[in-house]
């Protein structure tokens, strides 16, 4: 069976002082790499591939975990634009508009909209599952990755926001869920 372990990257200075990231190339903070010298236990460090997005922090988070890997960059898991937003501070927009974004609702102005975010994710996701069988393939990325995962792979997902270091597996099993919930009703 094959297994995707997703891992959003550890904190970084953005995400430490309230700053929106988007595809802002900021470092990881020192705690950040702390943290995620911890995250797998050296009988769990074993992959058979691994991807990260362009940006440094996956990197960055990336080399803390397994030292001297060779990591695939792919592009369509970088994080969201988030357009107007990008570099604002967090408490600058307020709650409700963010609730809003965070569930879909809204997007900001020249930033990516959901619709388009999942549409490269799901086709990453998907041409992983054609390449591979049973491998075990690491993905290091972002939230806004992560939310796509929860909207399009997981059933019951709870909190669309992901922490830093946060992990989404998804197997055969997630898999089939995405394909069935995209097939329309009534078709087989």
């Amino acid at each position: 069976m094959l297994n995707l372990t997703f891992i959003r990257h550890a904190e970084t200075i953005l995400n430490k002082s309230g700053v929106f990231c988007g595809r802002t190339d900021c470092d990881v903070t020192s705690e950040g790499l702390e943290k995620a010298k911890t995250l797998l236990k050296d009988e769990e460090k074993y992959f058979d591939e691994i991807y990260i997005s362009p940006l440094k922090r996956t990197k960055q988070t990336l080399d803390v975990i397994i030292p001297d890997s060779n990591p695939i960059t792919d592009e369509r898991i970088i994080e969201a634009s988030l357009g107007e937003w990008e570099g604002k501070k967090k408490s600058s927009v307020t709650p409700d508009l963010l609730a809003l974004y965070r569930f879909g609702k809204y997007t900001p102005l020249g930033a990516e909209t959901p619709e388009d975010i999942d549409k490269r994710v799901c086709n990453f996701v998907e041409s992983l599952f054609y390449k591979y069988q049973n491998e075990r393939i690491l993905i290091v990325t972002h939230n806004g990755v992560m939310k796509s995962l929860k909207r399009n792979f997981i059933k019951d997902y709870g909190n669309i926001m992901s922490k830093n270091l946060e992990t989404i597996i998804i197997t055969d099993v997630e898999f089939k869920y995405y394909l069935q919930s995209k097939t329309p009703q009534g078709t087989t």
